[in-house]
């Protein structure tokens, strides 16, 4: 008797979840519905130079980028709100470049570059960190959909000797 039981309820359960399942498949929504993800290209460039003007090479570079959680419940803000999407070096030109796609929103928001000397005495001598905040360029307008377009910021600085 608890077997037959246990087969009709298993069968009714099927059932029913199974009209469950193929009701929500209907759209729900208006409009295109698309396959993605929001995505922009975003381009850091500079230069690292010294006092005099000399490019200083190896010198580290932390692109470093602000989450905006606007009106969202139960994030908990912080420092650790500021996460570093990438680092790269300088090269003998005192240059760096970086091209990348980003998976956001919108456009970028508060870009933080952050330059350090980790190679001590090597390539010109000790130098004192120092930070940027570039201003966030539109170069390129997105298609009104997954795409947002490109951005770009740009940021010489010259590093003063410890």
């Amino acid at each position: 008797m608890k077997n037959g039981l246990n087969k009709l309820w298993k069968a009714f359960a099927a059932s029913i979840l199974g009209l469950l399942g193929f009701a929500s498949c209907e759209s729900v929504t208006e409009g295109i519905e698309m396959y993605g993800q929001p995505h922009a290209d975003f381009k850091a460039l500079g230069t690292v130079s010294d006092e005099t003007g000399k490019p200083v090479e190896g010198i580290r570079v932390a692109i470093r980028q602000h989450r905006h959680y606007d009106n969202t419940p139960d994030v908990i803000f912080g420092q650790n709100d500021w996460y570093e999407n990438d680092t790269l070096y300088t090269d003998s030109n005192g240059a760096y470049e970086l091209s990348k796609t980003i998976f956001d929103f919108d456009k970028p928001k508060d870009v933080r570059i952050v330059f350090e000397d980790i190679d001590g005495a090597e390539n010109g001598g000790e130098f004192e960190s120092a930070e940027a905040t570039p201003e966030i360029k539109r170069t390129k307008k997105g298609d009104k959909s997954w795409y947002g377009g490109a951005f770009e910021v740009q940021a010489d600085v010259t590093l003063k000797k410890k």
